[in-house]
């Protein structure tokens, strides 16, 4: 029989911690984290009385309002409310929050008491970085309601006694009798998530109800199957991973029957295909890797059987085809170095052909050597692509990285291993296979599509193709349309009989621009959204407090759309008006007794959008909320709504907003004496929020530390200091601290930071306190008693 259980191994944590949960806390009577004896029932009736029974509604985040209604609980009180968040989060998959986010949530809670709490420990930490979920907006924004349920399960298993919990523990049947009646309005997702923490043999890891109900009218069509559970068990596993397998239905080729090929896939599927019909595409990407793979393999069992490296490793990477020259470099280095190691890697690969045969080669081999995943996984994927060519390709990261985006898949979870990372790059494959098999009945094995995705991820020229098919094709690729080849205008403007034309220059891609703004894989997924909506609407508002890069990633966001020519700049304040950004009157320098009429810069934009309809000209209105906006657009505020009319311009003539003339707008949430934007202004622009411990700004700091060697503890800092404050309109951004140094850090706290606290916290200031660098800094390192020496 199948089962739900996720093969992956950057999910057994999650499973581990789940059965100790179970083991420790719901069946015994002991703290998750600490393993101490605790008194379990007055606990859960505290948290009943002051969380469950007095709601607050009121403003604040959850942890700050949490704070103030757990104010008079004892301690295994807070324990508890601290260790139920992490069972909370557990199913979180990292591509919805990042582990380090969800670990601070849940030690802040731990930080409600100085003494007789606990912190995460070390062995339960790589369970929040994995998770196999993404339970949508409703899990963060009904987080009480789902938090709730969480006290009010507990509550009904502590009523038993040891041996009645174990019992209710006993089976998913058994567990779903035990707490029926329990009211689980809105809070479906946490129960779900619950079923397949507790029994992930038989529950399912959906936990959307929607979900569930579009799995069952698509892939049963047997009436006594009436529930997910029942259909997992009768299909055929398709996440294999070593021993492990399970089934799950989000990815290929479940997914696609129950959700259907999504427009995204569908025209990756129709470039590929017009790749795949070259003539010349089979030798030139798939003839040549077969006598590669013969050549790899010959020389990859000489050194099993003993034979000097050295020339083996030559023949191996004498070519820079399929490696990077320098991590091949690196690589043969090490072996040279040691070679029985190299052995022992290559025996326990060979032994075990795939993604856990990658892991197991790479335990080999110190990352001080080959530090990132990426080089890694290159280097093992290059000897697991010689025991099987066709079934097994070479992986590189750029090419994965745009087959994964570009057909709308799944990225690997924080902790995802490089086997990982090789299977959901496999699986992306396997998608296309199947879609191009429906749609033509082509049959392709994986290294034929490896070699179409690394052509459509890395070609600048494809032969036969014509300048404007080539432009469609690149800017499809980059992320700035959604154009597919059936967009273009006729089938001869994609294989002209004159041969092959120009190349369209190559532009940025969203994976360039991701990391130019030190996004993660979340952040990636948020900026292609936020391009598609700037496309539909045509307006779109970037939304958040100081320090959160609105009006950088806005420059990016246009530059990326439109090139660096077609950007123009402007920012509101209370002054702004009509006549200073549309149209209006205006002393003629030449004549200084008359007045002439001078286009304001959003004419003068709609001007160049208009004599240049080829591309997309971006006006950026920073601070937006400054200005009476009804006021300084005027009449071309009802054009905002209305792009496809005329109207009359106050001094006269017609006119009409270009379909290629686009505005990004930015808006600070923090100062209170901005008057609040008005609904019409809303439904005219898409608002996207960015904020401090939401995606994109989530990370940002990380990352910048990361790639630039910086004190990954500022990270912690920052997210400390943003638990202490309670609005999160309030909270601080991450370009405060992307200085470098803890030096330039330390001085942007003091006299950026602080201030505007000063401010926040004017009528409180023993709150201040708590925002001190040093207090906070031996706060997240733990050597708070020598934090004023350092």
């Amino acid at each position: 029989m199948a089962h739900s259980r996720e093969a992956r191994p950057s999910a057994q944590p999650m499973y581990k911690a789940a059965a100790r949960w179970r083991d420790e806390c719901l069946i015994a009577d002991r703290s998750l984290f600490s393993g101490d004896e605790i008194e379990t029932v007055t606990a859960v009736r505290q948290l009943i009385e002051n969380f469950v029974d007095q709601p607050d509604a009121g403003e604040g985040t959850f942890i700050s309002k949490l704070e103030i209604q757990l104010a008079d609980v004892d301690s295994s009180a807070v324990q508890m409310a601290a260790e139920l968040l992490f069972v909370h989060f557990l199913i979180v998959s990292t591509r919805a929050m990042k582990g380090e986010t969800k670990r601070n949530q849940v030690n802040g809670i731990a930080s409600f008491r100085d003494q007789g709490t606990s912190h995460i420990p070390g062995d339960l930490e790589a369970a929040l970085f994995g998770g196999v979920a993404n339970p949508g907006t409703a899990y963060n924004t009904y987080r009480w309601k789902m938090y709730g349920y969480l006290i009010r399960v507990v509550a009904r298993l502590k009523r038993f006694d040891r041996n009645e919990r174990k019992n209710a523990l006993a089976s998913l049947d058994a567990f779903r009798q035990a707490i029926f009646d329990i009211d689980v309005q809105t809070a479906w997702s946490q129960k779900f998530a619950l079923e397949h923490l507790l029994f992930p043999d038989e529950a399912a890891a959906i936990v959307s109800q929607d979900d569930r109900e579009k799995i069952l009218l698509k892939l049963t069509g047997d009436a006594s199957v009436s529930d997910v559970e029942s259909l997992v068990a009768g299909l055929q596993p398709n996440v294999i991973y070593g021993d492990r397998q399970g089934v799950n239905l989000y990815r290929s080729p479940y997914r696609q029957r129950w959700r259907g090929i999504e427009p995204t896939l569908q025209t990756y599927v129709e470039w590929a295909r017009l790749v795949l019909d070259r003539d010349d595409f089979a030798e030139e990407e798939v003839v040549w890797k077969y006598a590669r793979a013969d050549e790899i393999s010959t020389a990859s069992k000489a050194i099993l059987d003993g034979d000097d490296p050295q020339p083996h490793l030559k023949r191996i990477f004498g070519r820079a085809d399929l490696v990077d020259f320098r991590v091949a470099d690196d690589f043969v280095t090490w072996a040279l170095e040691n070679p029985q190691r190299l052995r022992d890697g290559l025996g326990a690969l060979y032994a075990s052909p795939g993604p856990a045969g990658i892991d197991r080669f790479l335990e080999q081999i110190p990352t001080d050597k080959l530090s990132t995943m990426g080089a890694r996984l290159s280097i093992a994927s290059l000897f697991l692509f010689a025991t099987d060519p066709r079934d097994m390709p070479p992986w590189r990261a750029e090419p994965a990285k745009a087959t994964i985006r570009l057909t709308d898949g799944y990225s690997s979870q924080q902790s995802a291993t490089a086997g990982e990372h090789y299977l959901d790059f496999l699986e992306r494959l396997d998608t296309v296979i199947d879609c191009l098999q429906q749609a033509n009945g082509s049959t392709l094995d994986r290294l034929e599509m490896q070699g179409a995705a690394w052509s459509i991820a890395k070609a600048t020229k494809i032969p036969q193709w014509s300048k404007e098919a080539q432009r469609a094709f690149l800017e499809w690729r980059e992320g700035k349309s959604k154009i597919g080849p059936n967009d273009v205008d006729t089938e001869e403007t994609l294989h002209p009989s004159d041969g092959a034309s120009d190349s369209a220059d190559v532009a940025m891609t969203i994976e360039d621009l991701a990391e130019a703004l030190y996004f993660d894989d979340a952040g990636g997924e948020w900026l292609e959204q936020a391009i598609d909506l700037l496309r539909q609407k045509g307006q779109i508002i970037l939304q958040g407090p100081p320090g959160t890069g609105k009006t950088h990633i806005a420059r990016h966001l246009a530059e990326f759309v439109s090139g660096d020519d077609g950007v123009v700049l402007t920012q509101f304040h209370p002054g702004t008006a009509y006549e200073d950004f549309i149209q209006g009157l205006r002393p003629d320098p030449e004549n200084h007794s008359n007045f002439k009429l001078v286009d304001g810069p959003f004419l003068r934009a709609a001007e160049m959008a208009r004599a240049h309809p080829e591309k997309t000209v971006v006006v950026i209105i920073d601070e937006i909320n400054r200005g009476n906006i009804p006021a300084v657009f005027g009449e071309l505020y009802f054009l905002l709504e209305y792009r496809n009319q005329d109207i009359t311009l106050n001094y006269g003539g017609t006119f009409r907003l270009p379909e290629n003339l686009m505005v990004i707008g930015t808006m600070n949430t923090t100062d209170r004496s901005i008057t609040a934007v008005d609904a019409a202004l809303r439904r005219r622009f898409f608002t996207l929020d960015l904020r401090p411990g939401q995606t994109p700004v989530d990370g940002m700091l990380r990352t910048y530390l990361e790639r630039t060697d910086g004190e990954l503890w500022l990270a912690d800092l920052l997210d400390a200091a943003n638990d202490a404050i309670p609005d999160r309109d309030q909270h601080i951004g991450p370009t405060h601290l992307m200085t470098g140094a803890e030096r330039e850090a330390r001085r942007a706290w003091e006299y950026s930071v602080l201030p505007t606290l000063r401010e926040t916290f004017y009528n409180n200031p023993d709150k201040w306190t708590a925002f001190d660098f040093d207090t906070l800094k031996g706060k997240v390192r733990g050597d708070a008693g020598d934090a004023a020496t350092d």
